[in-house]
């Protein structure tokens, strides 16, 4: 078995860190093959995340998982299950989907226009760009009334923090809730998935934490999750003052998370990792013990509400 992956996690926590890992059936030595780490990784620097941001903007609750489906992709490339579930859910090849590129750092146009591939290449023929790039724009009634008359909507980019600053508290940001609430979908590319949950990463290198938009409650969404090497900061997120309500989910590159009514089930060749500190209050120690660690592949669902793995329901065939 190659256990550079498993180094690769344990260099980063104390050996009572861990209270269980779940994983595929096949055990660990395919789930290794796809995700090995180099060796000469840094470490992460020690300490706990800053305090969580009191921000006043709505955030729901744990019980109100919005009926619309949510889709979230870790990063490029974009598993083609996801892209076809998308396409489904959006309404079909005619539906209209505006790409936000509200996350996007340097270019937004060619922010917008790479995401739009992901769905054209299918068919999709009115996916438009829709350049909601200052807080001005956010705040104005005109540029909501027209979002609201889309099918669907991807939010994309490569920085939590440039996202944050244009949509969070605005009416944009209300709408687009009010869609995911009326069944409408909303899919997050990148740094555009992880401003959904409830909490974020205040940037992509940072490790202090800081309230999102909370369409996903309880959450802490971390992107392209092995390829950065950020299981570390994930840990220290989830296990940071004020995070013992959290789930935190981290995306490889090349995986993807349908949510609906409070469930996430998996797409892609890669993997996503969900860390579960629920049992941290038993802990009276600083030592963030009792975290849990599911390592979920393509199929396998999380409930969100009740944190309970479950593996793919069996093929017709595997069922003869």
């Amino acid at each position: 078995m190659n256990l550079e992956r498993l180094g690769s996690i344990t260099s980063e926590l104390s050996s009572s860190l861990l209270k269980s890992i779940v994983v595929p059936p096949g055990g660990l030595r395919g789930w290794f093959a796809r995700h090995r780490s180099p060796s000469n990784r840094e470490r992460p620097k020690n300490g706990r995340p800053d305090g969580w941001s009191e921000d006043a903007h709505e955030v729901a609750s744990p019980a109100e998982y919005p009926a619309g489906p949510i889709i979230l992709m870790g990063g490029s490339p974009a598993p083609d299950e996801a892209v076809v579930e998308a396409v489904h859910l959006a309404g079909g090849r005619s539906a209209r989907v505006a790409v936000i590129p509200v996350a996007a750092s340097d270019d937004p146009e060619s922010a917008a226009a790479q995401a739009a591939r992901i769905f054209t290449r299918y068919g999709m023929k009115k996916v438009e760009p829709f350049l909601l790039n200052s807080r001005a724009k956010a705040d104005d009634p005109a540029w909501s009334d027209r979002l609201f008359q889309y099918e669907a909507v991807v939010l994309c980019g490569d920085s939590t923090a440039r996202g944050l600053a244009i949509l969070r508290a605005t009416l944009a940001a209300s709408t687009v809730r009010d869609m995911v609430r009326a069944g409408r979908l909303l899919v997050g590319i990148d740094a555009g998935a992880a401003l959904l949950g409830s909490h974020l990463f205040a940037s992509d290198k940072e490790e202090g934490v800081t309230a999102g938009l909370g369409l996903l409650p309880g959450l802490l969404i971390d992107t392209a999750f092995t390829q950065s090497s950020r299981f570390g900061r994930l840990v220290k997120g989830v296990s940071g003052e004020g995070a013992a309500v959290s789930l935190g989910a981290g995306l490889d590159a090349g995986a993807a998370l349908v949510v609906q009514d409070g469930e996430a089930k998996v797409l892609g060749e890669t993997t996503v990792t969900f860390l579960d500190p629920h049992e941290r209050a038993l802990v009276t120690d600083e030592s963030p013990s009792g975290l849990k660690v599911h390592l979920l592949t393509d199929g396998y669902r999380m409930s969100l509400r009740l944190r309970r793995a479950t593996p793919p329901e069996p093929t017709q065939a595997a069922v003869k």
